[in-house]
């Protein structure tokens, strides 16, 4: 009778433990998974179009449009020459970097897709963006931002500027949602409306 009810103890346990581990794996992914609707791989390197593609939106929420430019996690000196590249995020008086780096002029694109034939254009940027943010293996500059509704869009971005400078550097062009954010949807327009013109 004891051993029974010992096998069902450790029975129980390893069912506790399993169902606990799946949880926990199940609130990691969630938490973990990007909630970007797109980003691509692109060549500053060349001028003229470097990013054109569908994507697709599932939240009426504020997107972030940026560039990202990566370096190996560890690797201090690769970091700082990447930065350097890029420039400083400390702006003088007039609103310019005191350390310019090199320039990545664009002009950003954005058109909702409403039917095979017609495309809208949303949102429209031209930009030099700087510096703006960092992680352990990544730069960012910072393009713009724009509330999009669900629906199928369209980016182009366009490199204005051909820099060998980044030839070494991965760069993406990224479209996310941004971590914390105050936005009331009710006080936005509706996804329909560039279609309906």
């Amino acid at each position: 009778m004891s051993n029974s009810k010992n096998r069902f103890s450790i029975f129980q346990c390893i069912l506790i433990g399993l169902l606990v581990a799946s949880a926990i794996s199940v609130s990691t992914y969630m938490h973990c998974r990007s909630p970007e609707p797109s980003s691509v791989q692109i060549k500053l390197t060349e001028s003229g179009v470097v990013a054109d593609f569908k994507f697709e939106v599932r939240k009426h929420f504020p997107y972030w449009y940026s560039m990202r430019f990566g370096f190996p996690k560890n690797d201090q000196v690769e970091r700082e020459r990447v930065r350097k590249i890029l420039g400083g995020n400390t702006m003088d008086k007039t609103g310019k970097p005191l350390e310019s780096g090199t320039p990545t002029p664009i002009n950003l694109i954005i058109f909702a897709i409403c039917t095979e034939e017609k495309e809208v254009e949303v949102y429209s940027q031209d930009a030099d963006p700087i510096l703006t943010s960092w992680g352990q293996s990544h730069f960012e500059k910072n393009i713009g931002s724009h509330v999009l509704s669900p629906g199928m869009y369209r980016a182009r971005l366009i490199n204005k500027r051909a820099s060998p400078e980044f030839s070494s550097i991965p760069t993406s062009f990224e479209i996310a949602m941004p971590a914390k954010v105050n936005f009331n949807p009710q006080k936005e327009p509706t996804r329909n409306e560039p279609c309906q013109q």
